[in-house]
């Protein structure tokens, strides 16, 4: 009895023992493999946005006569992605709704690059009965090919800025979802059979991490930007499907970027106009459908998204309450100045 037992001992511990040494294996496997996929993500986002090279050069003919569109470009990330686009040898029309203002960029920006063409397309984006034929025969009227559509027009138009939804009139919203939705989708649409005919050529629509995160007082943009995303990664499907992969469409997760409504300060990840639009054109290629244009923007996505829900609420409610306070002290202020 006493051998038995003993020798049901010893099975015993064989058996804990090798349960021990399978579940150290297991240990082995998975902790090479996270490292080596950390390792792998490591060197990717330093590929991505420090070593590798844009293959923008690709839309461009040898002529230099090609030309891109850039939508919202009368100010903020759309203007400087016309500048870099003409830095970089296109001609660029550029749109936007105040024909007067729209005049003065032309200038400037024909003052900057003497040699390069500049036409403006003047639209309003919140318009249901925008013309946008109108745009198409613009935009195949001008010295060369179209090549190059940024879908860069949206934002919220309210003033404050950030209110909760059941403070939004009727009008407000529609206007959100007009111009951060149905204008660029509707403005693709249009474009399309001209960026076909004259591929290789490049669709990039301005996508945002509000539109993954679903940030207060700002539901409408945020919900747009989540269409947008969704939207970029349909048509680049379509078009593969349809056999067009010549022409390639690429979204970019823009983060929080200084412009002339966003007064936060600099968390020391705020990203300048300019580098926005550097890092966005210089992802073209990159094999990626939706991107982050600056590292620090995929810093901030990847500490936010790497948060249980919950936990990372938490963590951005306050900011973006603390925005909320600040700008109403700030138009309260103005009014007692008046």
């Amino acid at each position: 009895m006493k051998r038995v037992t003993f020798i049901n001992n010893i099975q015993q511990t064989v058996e804990i023992m090798t349960f021990i040494s399978f579940c150290g294996s297991v240990a082995t496997i998975v902790g090479t493999i996270a490292l080596t996929k950390l390792a792998y993500d490591a060197t990717f986002v330093l590929w991505l946005h420090f070593l590798r090279p844009s293959q923008l050069h690709k839309y461009r003919d040898a002529n230099l006569s090609s030309w891109a569109l850039v939508t919202g470009a009368s100010d903020g990330i759309g203007l400087e992605l016309a500048r870099e686009l003409l830095a970089q040898g296109f001609n660029v029309l550029v749109h936007g709704r105040n024909k007067t203002k729209l005049e003065g960029v032309k200038k400037s920006l024909l003052e900057q690059h003497p040699t390069r063409s500049v036409e403006i397309i003047v639209a309003d984006a919140a318009d249901p009965n925008t013309d946008y034929n109108a745009i198409v025969n613009k935009a195949n009227s001008v010295s060369g090919p179209l090549t190059v559509l940024i879908n860069c027009v949206g934002g919220i138009t309210t003033n404050p800025i950030y209110l909760p939804l059941d403070h939004l009139s009727g009008a407000a919203i529609d206007t959100n979802i007009a111009i951060n939705a149905r204008f660029p989708t509707r403005l693709t649409s249009a474009l399309l059979p001209t960026l076909k005919a004259n591929s290789p050529s490049l669709i990039i629509n301005a996508g945002s991490y509000a539109g993954i995160f679903g940030l207060p007082y700002i539901a409408t943009y945020t919900s747009t930007k989540a269409y947008i995303h969704t939207f970029t990664r349909a048509l680049r499907a379509e078009l593969e499907c349809d056999g067009f992969y010549d022409v390639e469409v690429l979204g970019s997760l823009i983060g929080d970027t200084a412009s002339s409504r966003n007064e936060a300060a600099n968390n020391g990840l705020k990203v300048s106009a300019p580098s926005c639009a550097k890092g966005m054109l210089a992802k073209v290629g990159c094999g990626e459908t939706l991107v982050a244009p600056d590292w620090r923007h995929w810093i901030t996505g990847l500490i936010v998204l790497s948060l249980p829900d919950g936990v990372g609420r938490k963590i951005m409610l306050p900011e973006l309450r603390k925005r909320r306070q600040e700008e109403i002290g700030k138009i309260e202020e103005q009014k007692k100045e008046k």
